[in-house]
């Protein structure tokens, strides 16, 4: 085979896996809510992180792709505080007033069809 040949295949190879990247490593499928830790506590130093993460075709976080988000609190408002809210990067911080009870908070996203919706749980502080 000529040289010639050989740069047109390699050529086609690496269209091939530059399609295949964007399909399968940046492309976003779906999102994925994160929260850390799980509940919240009636201890007023109590903190929560939710994160709002873009799935690839693969599993795996979006690569170099961020999601923006949308966060409601629709019941337990008067429950927590929020520390830190950043809709480009899709995270939200909250601390608990020292109350017990439920949060419900939805989450709008571009890259979902519908909200999610989280509930999260403050107990009762353990002696």
């Amino acid at each position: 085979m000529k040289s010639k040949d050989w740069i047109m295949i390699l050529f086609g190879v690496l269209i091939l896996l530059l399609i295949g990247g964007y399909y399968f490593l940046y492309n976003i499928y779906e999102i994925k809510v994160e929260i850390s830790p799980k509940h919240l506590y009636t201890d007023s130093n109590s903190t929560l992180e939710i994160k709002v993460i873009p799935i690839n075709a693969l599993g795996s976080k979006a690569l170099f792709r961020s999601t923006k988000s949308e966060f409601e609190i629709i019941e337990g408002a008067s429950l927590v505080e929020i520390i830190f809210l950043d809709k480009e990067i899709s995270t939200l911080k909250i601390k608990s007033r020292g109350m017990e009870g439920k949060v419900g908070i939805k989450i709008y996203n571009n890259n979902s069809l519908f909200p999610q919706y989280v509930e999260i749980l403050i107990l009762p502080l353990r002696v």
